[in-house]
């Protein structure tokens, strides 16, 4: 009977890709139909909705007219300071540095939150591989 000797090819230095864009190229932007919860205060959620269009890129969050005529808003990604997902998996809001709250409601608001999750992703991993590590 033979035995067979363990591979210990993973232990060998891989070379390090440099400005790897494989995972931005697949997701360069995604549109998401939500509904837009409005209100008198932009601090809080509000009572009534506007069908919008969500634009994921590597800029940052677009809010389009859901005509696609216009670009109401843009959020960079510096100016984010945080997405939360609620617990029903239908809502999803944008807290801003400037303490301000977008609220968004869609069925699909998982796969807006994963989008956005694998953008940034994406993002700090080239950026980190372009030495620059304190970026973010």
């Amino acid at each position: 009977m033979k035995i067979a000797r363990p591979s210990f090819s993973f232990l060998k230095k891989q070379p390090k890709i440099l400005n790897d864009q494989a995972p931005l190229n697949e997701l360069k932007e995604s549109r998401f139909q939500v509904q837009q919860l409005l209100g008198t205060d932009e601090f809080i959620k509000g009572k009534w909705s506007q069908p919008r269009i969500l634009a994921v890129c590597e800029d940052g969050i677009k809010i389009i007219t859901s005509n696609e005529s216009q670009v109401l808003d843009e959020f960079l990604w510096v100016s984010i300071k945080q997405f939360n997902l609620k617990e029903n998996w239908t809502e999803w809001e944008i807290e801003l540095k400037d303490r301000r709250k977008i609220y968004f409601k869609s069925d699909k608001a998982f796969d807006l939150h994963m989008a956005t999750d694998h953008i940034l992703d994406g993002l700090i991993r080239n950026t980190r591989s372009n030495g620059y590590e304190k970026a973010f």
